[in-house]
């Protein structure tokens, strides 16, 4: 089914998702036996194997209860967490017969008036990157890997990451399924669901608006809350995110908070009510259940709301958003914003001492005593000729994510080091930089790991001639910049930040009197012709080689 149609259908109305799959088996008392004997007593996931019948029989009454999309029972369907049945090497079965069944009754039930879809369930498995670790980023990218194209095989309508805990596993699984894209010749739409703790944040620390800014770039059909808490926990938070989010938004919550014995106690009537509360509110696409619920919510749901209409996205396009654990959504109040640049081998020597003698967690306290001093983000640069940059770097950025919540800004001529670096990092990160010196060379070498990963871009005012000192080239060099990475590489123009770069003005040389002032009017001149791109500026640069008594005035007038 084309993304053409699911489009089409949650533009009309709301749509319902089905409820929980472990309650319904739960409820169906199976014996050891029923799940292919003791060792695998507890894995529903092969339940799709073994016991299909129980399976279909829970998809057709979710269906029957007004299910629009019904999602299938592939939650723990990784090869990792198949692992802990030692049926990982089962994984592309189990995945691709959970689709085909699901599939099967879907059809069922589809009509010409009232489609029915068929998510592909990826939950976010037994580790996760930013608090367990216990995997690696690649292992995990290839577990997900592995899932997604069975679940495409299979014939699956959508693909839906749910109760997402920790943005790097999101991320790792964006890339996974986007190889089994690649590789399978089939774009199918993603559904991303977080879970949002009692605490207000997702188990590894980001708020829901750091969540959605961390994920934007893939362009989701739909972002949105399940499982962890019931619906009034996340009032603020589905909110939020219907505000912010340029796409559809879901929600489908627990039947409350479970009690000691592990019961839930939203009943039909109290869930629904809550969430028609919501849709009223005109903030939902996508409605349904999660741990605890069973085709009765599911009913009661679909007729609080099928009177009610749908959310209508966000016009696309904001302002300049990047994100680290917390977001930083940038407006004209908060001119200029800092950039901590103290954890940078280059720029400090204390810094770059403690890099050499391998003192990472110490190096990182640099990066916070910056946050506490004001940076709005962190500069990490780690290119010491005498190391290894590579090394250094993952180093660091093990200890320093523990360390700040501020976004970061990777900055390396190194695009090896800059993806290492993306692996660390949930959020939405700065890279520093590109430039036309080797004219489109460095673009081609950084612009897919920004599509890849996410990420906003410094562009310098350089190009195959050399750095622009007028402000005519600092134009031009700019727009020729911007056309490039908005035309050919689809970036939106809030993600590009040019520096102007500013020369030394005590040096002497001929070329650079009056160079100071070539840089106001060159930031003037961009800011006039590419009103949505940000600049910024080294603005200490301009007093190198002077007094420090006159570096201070200086700086301070520029």
């Amino acid at each position: 089914m084309s993304k053409h149609l699911i489009e089409q259908q949650l533009q009309q109305r709301i749509l319902i998702i089905d409820g929980a799959m472990g309650t319904m088996i739960q409820n169906a008392d199976l014996s050891p036996e029923d799940f292919g004997g003791e060792e695998y007593d507890g894995c529903n996931e092969y339940l799709n194997i073994v016991k299909p019948d129980v399976i279909e029989h829970v998809h057709r009454e979710y269906l029957a209860a007004g299910a629009d999309i019904i999602c299938t029972n592939t939650f723990g369907g990784t090869p990792v967490v198949l692992n802990e049945y030692d049926l990982g090497a089962q994984a592309h079965d189990i995945n691709f017969r959970a689709a085909q069944l699901a599939k099967i009754c879907a059809d069922e039930f589809s009509t010409s008036d009232c489609p029915r879809f068929v998510a592909g369930a990826i939950g976010p498995t037994t580790k996760t990157l930013s608090v367990t670790g216990g995997i690696t980023f690649d292992e995990l990218t290839n577990d997900f890997y592995v899932q997604a194209k069975a679940l495409v095989e299979g014939g699956v309508d959508v693909i839906l990451l749910e109760t997402s805990q920790d943005m790097l596993n999101v991320k790792a699984a964006t890339i996974g399924i986007q190889q089994a894209f690649t590789e399978l010749k089939i774009e199918l739409p993603i559904m991303i669901s977080g879970t949002i703790e009692p605490m207000g944040t997702t188990l590894a620390g980001q708020s829901i608006e750091a969540f959605y800014i961390s994920i934007e770039h893939i362009k989701p059909l739909s972002v949105g809350l399940n499982c962890a808490t019931g619906p009034e926990f996340m009032t603020d938070h589905i909110r939020s995110l219907s505000e912010l989010s340029d796409g559809y938004v879901s929600c489908y919550p627990n039947a409350g908070l479970p009690d000691e014995e592990g019961h839930y106690h939203e009943s039909p009537e109290s869930l629904s009510k809550k969430l028609r509360g919501f849709a009223e509110k005109g903030w939902l696409n996508v409605v349904g259940g999660c741990c605890g619920t069973t085709p009765a919510h599911i009913r009661a749901v679909r007729e609080a709301v099928k009177d009610l209409s749908p959310r209508k996205p966000v016009e696309a396009g904001h302002g300049h958003v990047v994100s680290g654990i917390e977001p930083l959504q940038y407006d004209e109040t908060m001119r200029p914003l800092f950039i901590g640049e103290r954890t940078n081998v280059i720029g400090s020597r204390k810094f770059k001492r403690l890099i050499v003698d391998e003192k990472f967690e110490e190096a990182s306290e640099i990066a916070r005593a910056q946050v506490k001093g004001g940076a709005h983000v962190i500069d990490i640069c780690l290119a010491n000729p005498d190391r290894d940059e590579l090394e250094d770097m993952t180093n660091f950025m093990k200890e320093v994510v523990k360390k700040v919540k501020v976004p970061l800004v990777i900055d390396s001529t190194d695009e090896k080091v800059i993806e290492v670096a993306l692996k660390y990092s949930q959020g939405k990160t700065i890279i520093n930089s590109i430039n036309l010196e080797d004219g489109e060379e460095r673009f081609e070498a950084v612009m897919p790991l920004v599509k890849k990963y996410g990420a906003a871009v410094v562009v310098g005012t350089i190009d195959e001639i050399g750095m622009a000192v007028t402000r005519q080239r600092k134009l031009e060099i700019a727009e020729r910049s911007y056309d490039l990475l908005v035309n050919k590489w689809g970036l939106a123009p809030e993600d590009i930040i040019f520096d102007p770069l500013v020369f030394p003005v005590g040096t002497g040389d001929q070329q650079y009197i009056g160079s100071a002032v070539e840089t106001i009017e060159g930031i003037r001149l961009i800011k006039e012709k590419l009103p949505r791109a940000l600049t910024i500026l080294g603005v200490s640069n301009v007093s190198f080689g002077l007094p420090p008594v006159g570096r201070e005035v200086l700086n301070a007038v520029y």
